[in-house]
C-alpha cells in the first residue's frame, strides 16, 4: 500500500538528524546550481579583485621591512574587530551567533589563531623555497575535502585545471628536490606571505651562512618549521569549509570571531617578541665594554629606545602602510566569507590563486624587471620559469572561471 502524504512526513521527521549535525544536509549541500549566474560572476570577479589586494598587500609590506608583523597583526586585528562593532548593531546580529551555529563560530576563531601560529613557525624558521610550495597547496586540498564535505563536483576538467595550477606552482616556487641549484629571491619570499585571509605574515628572517659551515649545511630543515607548514594548509582548508557551513550566519559575525583569534595570537606574538628582545639586549649589554664617558646619569640607553620602538609604528608612512594592510586585508576577509555564500569551496581557491599572477606582476614593476620587459631587453630578474609558473596559474584561474560554461554536471557527471 502506498503510504500517504501525512505517513511520509511522520517517518522523515523520526530519522534522527537534527539541524546542528555536522553533517547537516541542509548546511553541507552545493548550493551553487540555484544562484543566478550574474551573481556567480560577480562573485568571481570580487574574489579575483580580493586576491589582487593580497598581492599588493604583501609587496607593499616587503617594501617597509622595520615594520614588526606582531605589532601589525595587533593594528589590524584591532581594526578588524572595531569595524564588526557597527556592522553587528546595524544588522542587530548577535555576536555569539544563532543556535546550531556557534560552536563552528567558536572554532572558527580558534583554527585562524592557529592558522596563524603555525604561519609563523613555518614562515620564521623554514626558506621560502620549502614553505611556499607547500602552503599554495591550500587550494588542492580544499578542494578534495569540499568533494567529500559538500560534494561539490570534482571531474576531469577540475583535476586537469588543478594540475595546471600545480605545475606553474613548482615553477614559481622551484622547490629544492627538484631545483638543487636555485637561490630563494624576493618573489619566493613574498608568495609564502600569501594565505587565506590576507594577514601581514612578513616574519621571514634571512640568515647568511657561515663562512665556516659547509653551504649544503648551511640551513638545515627546522623539523617544527615544517611540521607547522605541513599542518597550515589543513587548518585553511577546515577555516574555509566551516565558514561555509555558517553561511546562513551574517559576516560580520564571521568577522568578529576571525578578529579575535587573531587578535590573541598577535598579543601572543608581540610578548613573546618582546621577551626575546629583552633578552637579546640583555646579552648584548654584557658583552659590550662600557665607555665611561657616556655613561653620565642624563645618558639614554638607545636599545632602550629600540625596544620600545617596536611595539608602535613610526613615523607618517608606516602609519600610513600599517593602515592600507589593515583596511586590505579586512576586505579580503569580508569579500571571501561573503562570496563562500554563492562560490564552492575548492572553485573559490583557485579563483584566489590569482593572487600568484598579480604577486608576479608587481614583482616585476617594483623590483624592476618591468621596464626590461617593456624595452625589449630581458633583465636579469625576469626569468622564463616565474613567467611560465605564472602563466599556467593564469590559465588554472581562467579555466576555473568558465567551467560552468564547459562542464554540464547532468550529462557529463564524470567531466
Amino acid at each position: 500500500v502506498t503510504p500517504t502524504q501525512r505517513q511520509r512526513s511522520v517517518s522523515n521527521s523520526n530519522n534522527g538528524e537534527t539541524t546542528s549535525d555536522f553533517w547537516d544536509k541542509e548546511v553541507g549541500k552545493d548550493g551553487d546550481e540555484d544562484v543566478p549566474r550574474t551573481f556567480k560572476y560577480l562573485a568571481y570577479l570580487a574574489v579575483i579583485v580580493a586576491a589582487t589586494a593580497v598581492a599588493g598587500s604583501a609587496t607593499v609590506t616587503s617594501q617597509i621591512p622595520s615594520i614588526s608583523a606582531s605589532v601589525l597583526l595587533v593594528y589590524r586585528s584591532l581594526l578588524q574587530l572595531v569595524t564588526s562593532f557597527p556592522l553587528l548593531l546595524g544588522t542587530r546580529s548577535n555576536c555569539l551567533g544563532p543556535p546550531g551555529y556557534r560552536w563552528r563560530l567558536y572554532l572558527t576563531g580558534l583554527l585562524t589563531g592557529f592558522l596563524l601560529l603555525a604561519l609563523y613557525l613555518a614562515i620564521s624558521s623554514l626558506p621560502p623555497r620549502i614553505v611556499a610550495p607547500i602552503l599554495m597547496t591550500t587550494p588542492v586540498l580544499t578542494m578534495l575535502l569540499s568533494c567529500v564535505v559538500f560534494g561539490e563536483h570534482t571531474g576531469l576538467y577540475r583535476m586537469l585545471t588543478t594540475t595546471l595550477f600545480l605545475a606553474g606552482v613548482v615553477l614559481l616556487t622551484r622547490p629544492p628536490p627538484l631545483f638543487p641549484n636555485d637561490a630563494s629571491d624576493q618573489l619566493q619570499v613574498d608568495l609564502a606571505q600569501y594565505n587565506l585571509y590576507g594577514y601581514p605574515t612578513h616574519f621571514y628572517q634571512p640568515t647568511p651562512p657561515s663562512p665556516d659551515t659547509p653551504l649544503p649545511l648551511a640551513q638545515p630543515v627546522n623539523t617544527l618549521g615544517l611540521v607547522a607548514a605541513l599542518v597550515a594548509p589543513f587548518l585553511a582548508a577546515f577555516i574555509v569549509i566551516l565558514t561555509r557551513q555558517c553561511r546562513e550566519v551574517h559576516f560580520s559575525v564571521l568577522l568578529f570571531w576571525s578578529a579575535l583569534g587573531s587578535l590573541l595570537v598577535g598579543c601572543i606574538g608581540l610578548y613573546t617578541l618582546g621577551q626575546e628582545e629583552d633578552g637579546q639586549e640583555r646579552s648584548r649589554e654584557e658583552r659590550d665594554i662600557p665607555d665611561p664617558a657616556s655613561t653620565g646619569p642624563d645618558m639614554v640607553n638607545p636599545t632602550k629606545i629600540h625596544s620600545l620602538s617596536t611595539r608602535m609604528f613610526e613615523g607618517p608612512t608606516e602609519w600610513l602602510v600599517a593602515t592600507l594592510v589593515a583596511i586590505l586585508g579586512i576586505f579580503v576577509t569580508v569579500v571571501i566569507t561573503k562570496a563562500l555564500q554563492i562560490v564552492p569551496p575548492g572553485k573559490l581557491l583557485l579563483l584566489k590563486s590569482a593572487e600568484v599572477v598579480a604577486g608576479y606582476v608587481l614583482h616585476l614593476c617594483v623590483w624592476g624587471g618591468a621596464t626590461s620587459v617593456t624595452a625589449g631587453v630581458l633583465g636579469q630578474s625576469l626569468q622564463w620559469l616565474d613567467l611560465g609558473g605564472a602563466v599556467c596559474v593564469g590559465l588554472a584561474v581562467v579555466f576555473t572561471g568558465v567551467e560552468d560554461l564547459i562542464v554540464d554536471t547532468k550529462r557529463w557527471r564524470w567531466f
